[in-house]
């Protein structure tokens, strides 16, 4: 891969990002050892042409344990392999979180984390249908590029939304073509959206850890905290109950979601108590909350600026995932 063609995410400010120079193992080959599959949600809203396959693999969590195989074959084949093990690399990022909200066992304090690209196996594993219908592929995927031994599901929502990115972006390609659908001339269109252009902004040093604030109607004291991996999740599990159980007609989602990210509002903590206090609490209130517990002041950007062709309009959109984010098509080349 060419170096232009390396995922370099812009940062607003200057963080220098060290890739490190030393042999590390694509995968853990004839170790024989167990690996185990972390939880993992996908960590932010999308919308474009989704495959029913992939946003079911998107939105549900799960774990799933493989036994590594041990590499049988001929000499010359263990040789290719040990070649290809020695020249496979990590690199290391910085989080957009910097750490300021891990403790070091849920996350890492110095908000440093390694990840290396995708390999044949990682690609084979979004093309089987059993982890997808099932929604562990991604979660497989995460586990197994990310050399660090937090688990995935105690990360920032945030932080995994920037660690996705990054990896496709490592593993293929920063150029992404999409399909758009113009919201003035209803033309569709293919266009290619770099990557590197997504802006990143980093944890502000007067922001966090701990965090609270005050109602702007009611004038009440809350505190809150950010989502994780496990909490997403979780959230997925309660609507899909609701769903099933009532239909879509009373998808209290959001207000279970945002009860779920508060620690107290006054001296409440209960979260059913929660929840009946947002159903009370005034409408501006309520946007507040929703505001603070989705909206940190740090994260990748995943706004999307697009030029019509045919009408000229320009208008954003949030980052389309298609089945090409992962299988990106082969460019056709010019005659």
């Amino acid at each position: 891969m060419a170096e232009e063609d390396v995922y370099r995410v812009r940062k607003e400010e200057d963080i220098n990002q060290e890739r490190l120079n030393q042999g590390e193992a694509i995968r853990r080959m004839a170790s024989g050892e167990e690996e185990t599959i972390k939880k993992e949600n996908f960590p932010f809203e999308v919308k474009g042409n989704i495959p029913p396959q992939l946003l079911n693999k998107m939105q549900r969590g799960g774990g799933e344990n493989k036994q590594a195989e041990a590499v049988t074959g001929s000499t010359e084949l263990k040789e290719i392999l040990e070649a290809i093990k020695s020249k496979a690399v990590y690199e290391r990022i910085v989080l957009p979180s910097a750490g300021k909200f891990y403790n070091g066992d849920d996350g890492p304090t110095d908000g440093t984390i390694n990840i290396r690209p995708m390999t044949g196996e990682e690609e084979q594993i979004l093309a089987t249908q059993r982890f997808i219908k099932k929604g562990t592929a991604l979660d497989m995927i995460f586990s197994r590029c990310i050399k660090d031994p937090f688990k995935v599901e105690n990360l920032l929502t945030v932080d995994r939304t920037y660690l996705l990115i990054y990896l496709r972006g490592i593993s293929y390609s920063n150029i992404y073509e999409v399909e758009i659908k113009c919201p003035e001339c209803d033309s569709k269109f293919s266009t290619e959206i770099d990557l590197n252009e997504l802006e990143v902004e980093y944890c502000p040093d007067n922001f966090g850890p701990m965090l609270e604030g005050k109602l702007p109607t009611s004038g009440l004291n809350f505190a809150y905290r950010l989502s994780r991996g496990g909490d997403e999740t979780e959230i997925q599990k309660h609507r899909e109950r609701r769903v099933k159980n009532f239909g879509d007609s009373t998808d209290d989602t959001l207000i279970y979601r945002t009860a779920m990210l508060l620690e107290k509002i006054e001296g409440i903590t209960d979260k059913k108590e929660l929840q009946t206090l947002i159903r009370n609490l005034p409408i501006s209130d309520v946007n507040h909350l929703r505001n603070c517990t989705n909206e940190p002041p740090f994260g990748v950007d995943t706004k999307v600026s697009i030029d019509c062709p045919m009408c000229l309009a320009e208008f954003e959109v949030e980052l389309p995932l298609e089945s090409n984010f992962f299988f990106p098509k082969r460019k056709r080349e010019k005659e």
